[in-house]
C-alpha cells in the first residue's frame, strides 16, 4: 500500500497588513465572518450542511464543503491564475454527489485561491482530493492563512503534498491542521487556502471537493 507523503511547516505573519498584501497577490480578499458580527462576544459561523465525506477512509468526522469546493459552478468564488482552470472529470469517489463532473487543474507554476471560510476554535482541519500527472519531482503546496476575526492577527501554515504512486489517481489528503488564533476562547477565524503546483514544468495537479471540519453551534 502506497502512502501519500506530506511535508508541513509554520510561518507567523503577525500583522494583518502583511496578510492583506499576500492575499492581494493571490487575488483574494477576506470576507465577512458569517451571519454573526465579528465584534460580538461569542460570534459563530452559523449552521452549515455537513456529512462524513471521508468515512470510507476511516474518518467519520462531519465536514462541510467550502463555497463551490467541488467546482460544479466553474471558477465561481475562487481566484485562479491564468493557467489554472476548471475542467471536466470529477474525483472518482463522488463523495459530494454522484452527478458531479468537474475538478480544478493547476499546472506547475500556477495557483488557485479558495473563498474565505469561517471556522471556529478546535475545529480547524480541512481535507480534499488530489491527483498528479507528475513524478516525485513535483508537489502541490497548500498554504493555509487564518485571521482572527476579533483581533485581526494572522497566522499561516504550509503543507507540501509530494507526487508519488499514491497521487497518480485521485486520493484523499490527510486531515490538515490550520493554526488556532483563538487561544481556546469562543470566537471565529477566517480561513483562506492557496494551492500552488511546484516542480517539473510538465507536471500538473488536480484538486476536487475541498472540505472543512465544520463549526458546531454551542
Amino acid at each position: 500500500m502506497t502512502t501519500m507523503r506530506v511535508r508541513c511547516g509554520n510561518s507567523r505573519l503577525m500583522r494583518v497588513v502583511v496578510f492583506a498584501a499576500v492575499m492581494s497577490i493571490a487575488g483574494s480578499a477576506l470576507s465577512a465572518a458569517g451571519p454573526a458580527s465579528a465584534l460580538t462576544l461569542f460570534p459563530n459561523c452559523g449552521a452549515r450542511e455537513s456529512s462524513p465525506a471521508f468515512a470510507q477512509w476511516g474518518d467519520t468526522s462531519p465536514y462541510f464543503q467550502v463555497a463551490n469546493g467541488g467546482f460544479e459552478s466553474g471558477s465561481s468564488e475562487w481566484t485562479l491564475s491564468n493557467g489554472a482552470r476548471v475542467e471536466s472529470g470529477n474525483e472518482m469517489f463522488f463523495v459530494a454527489d454522484p452527478t458531479d463532473g468537474h475538478s480544478l487543474a493547476i499546472p506547475v507554476g500556477e495557483h488557485a485561491t479558495s473563498p474565505t471560510t469561517c471556522i471556529a476554535a478546535g475545529e480547524n482541519t480541512f481535507r480534499l482530493f488530489v491527483k498528479s500527472s507528475g513524478t516525485g519531482l513535483s508537489s502541490l503546496h497548500v498554504q493555509a492563512f487564518v485571521q482572527n476575526a476579533l483581533t485581526g492577527i494572522v497566522l499561516s501554515t504550509g503543507f507540501d503534498v509530494n507526487a508519488n504512486d499514491a497521487t497518480q489517481e485521485w486520493s484523499p489528503t490527510p486531515a490538515f491542521n490550520v493554526p488556532n488564533l483563538l487561544g481556546g476562547l469562543a470566537g471565529v477565524q477566517r480561513l483562506t487556502l492557496v494551492f500552488t503546483a511546484r516542480g517539473e514544468s510538465t507536471a500538473s495537479w488536480s484538486i476536487d471537493d475541498v472540505y472543512v471540519d465544520p463549526f458546531k453551534l454551542r
